[in-house]
């Protein structure tokens, strides 16, 4: 391929999709990477395209409206990776995502079967409260598949790395639901001490990198090295995502007894003070009850728990920043909310934080 050519693009007005497609440089790799956009890109670009900048495979980037969540695209990403795939000439094709891209490059695999995927953080229930996709809910998403169900049909093919950061409860949600399934070997299932946002964790510790270089790298390997392998009980993990799930149901519902229910089972559950995710959630409950003083106390455990976890500054910013967002917010109206306040900006330069709002 001319390394001077233009990349092709395209748009399908009936799915919303759009696309992007890179050639490989000359001498570059047998690869067809295509990578799916997570949301909230902005128009004109696509999700983890400078991540890619510098490989030597052959790229085809995807977006669609962050409602559709890729639902109803299958024509047109079919149609746009089966261009790409016969210009490229590539031998092998990885699927790569994360968030709503994640959901987008395992549907996709698991559809097509022709290559790996890598989905970091993907919702294998869409719509559902408090989730990434329940903030964009859309109609279609009701009658999505459930992607436990499809992963644990499928057949032989490539392998389908999936990446849950036990951290936040819809990806924990994610990785209960697959951990009591007969699943066929392809599909591999990494937990991580980490958020949702795992892709940016692992793009910080220079993981990500390595991965995508030639994609002869092992994830699991990769991320062993540096301390992030989550082996925390299913029965622990399963608690978390109830409650959160309990939480969020509760708060669009406006049910503040049954939140108040599902926070007296929390406070006795000695996981809600070994997992920071966990005690966020339960923090940000309290708050909301007006308890704030308990809350002040359980988010200050939560900020210590952080600190001693391997590679704490490696954490997503957007995750750290929520844990002092809801401490501020417990604080207001005590003595020690201004420390709180210079300390939290100190942290974070230019952010603001004078309004901490509801947590």
């Amino acid at each position: 391929m001319d390394e001077g050519r233009q990349p092709d693009e395209g748009h399908d007005p009936d799915s919303g999709l759009v696309w992007r497609y890179r050639p490989a440089p000359t001498g570059g790799s047998d690869c067809l990477a295509v990578v799916y956009s997570q949301v909230r890109v902005p128009e004109g670009r696509f999700g983890l395209e400078r991540l890619f900048a510098n490989t030597r495979h052959a790229c085809l980037f995807l977006n669609c409206p962050d409602p559709v969540w890729y639902l109803g695209c299958e024509t047109a990403i079919d149609r746009a990776i089966d261009v790409a795939a016969k210009s490229s000439g590539a031998a092998r094709i990885v699927h790569y995502g994360a968030s709503k891209g994640a959901y987008g490059a395992l549907a996709t695999a698991l559809r097509r079967g022709d290559g790996r995927a890598f989905a970091f953080g993907p919702e294998l229930v869409l719509g559902r409260p408090g989730s990434q996709s329940g903030a964009v809910r859309h109609p279609a998403m009701a009658n999505a598949p459930d992607m436990a169900e499809q992963l644990q049909r499928a057949g032989a093919g490539p392998d389908l790395t999936l990446v849950f950061g036990i951290l936040d409860a819809t990806d924990t949600a994610g990785a209960v639901a697959l951990s009591g399934r007969d699943l066929p070997e392809r599909v591999r299932v990494l937990k991580l001490a980490s958020s949702h946002a795992s892709h940016d964790h692992l793009y910080t510790l220079n993981i990500a990198r390595k991965l995508i270089t030639g994609f002869t790298r092992d994830l699991e390997a990769l991320c062993a090295e540096r301390g992030l392998i989550a082996s925390d009980k299913t029965a622990d993990l399963a608690r978390f995502a109830r409650f959160f799930e309990a939480m969020a149901e509760a708060a669009e519902g406006s049910d503040g007894a049954g939140l108040a229910d599902a926070v007296a089972s929390a406070l006795g559950d000695p996981y809600a003070r070994l997992n920071p995710g966990y005690g966020l959630a339960l923090g940000q409950a309290l708050v909301r009850l007006g308890r704030r003083a308990e809350a002040a106390e359980r988010l200050g455990e939560v900020e210590a728990r952080i600190e001693a976890m391997p590679g704490a500054n490696a954490l997503p910013k957007r995750w750290r920043k929520a844990v002092w967002r809801a401490r501020l917010s417990a604080s207001e109206g005590t003595a020690a909310h201004g420390p709180l306040l210079a300390e939290a900006q100190a942290r974070f330069p230019g952010e603001n934080f004078g309004e901490s709002g509801p947590a």
